[in-house]
């Protein structure tokens, strides 16, 4: 029964870390938003299997993660060398 709020809760957080992405005043607090963005997505997956009980989706939510910290790591290689890799 609460399984339902929580999911509504970290969907309004998504959309919060969202206005942070969008709004971020320099470009680390966008990588910042992106990362929280990632993880809260990650959360999301996660609850959802867990509901549903269907282990394929800790699968995606796994490989989700994994390319999420390869991006970020990327992103901010990118950004500190200021566009050489």
């Amino acid at each position: 029964m609460y399984n339902e709020y929580i999911l509504l809760a970290i969907a309004v957080l998504i959309c919060g870390t969202s206005l942070r992405i969008i709004l971020g005043p320099t470009i680390w607090d966008r990588l910042l938003g992106l990362n929280l963005f990632t993880s809260k997505v990650i959360m999301l997956i996660v609850l959802f299997a867990l509901m549903r009980e269907k282990s394929y989706l800790l699968d995606i939510a796994l490989v989700y993660t994994l390319l999420g910290f390869i991006s970020i790591v990327v992103i901010a290689k990118f950004i500190q060398e200021k566009g050489k890799i």
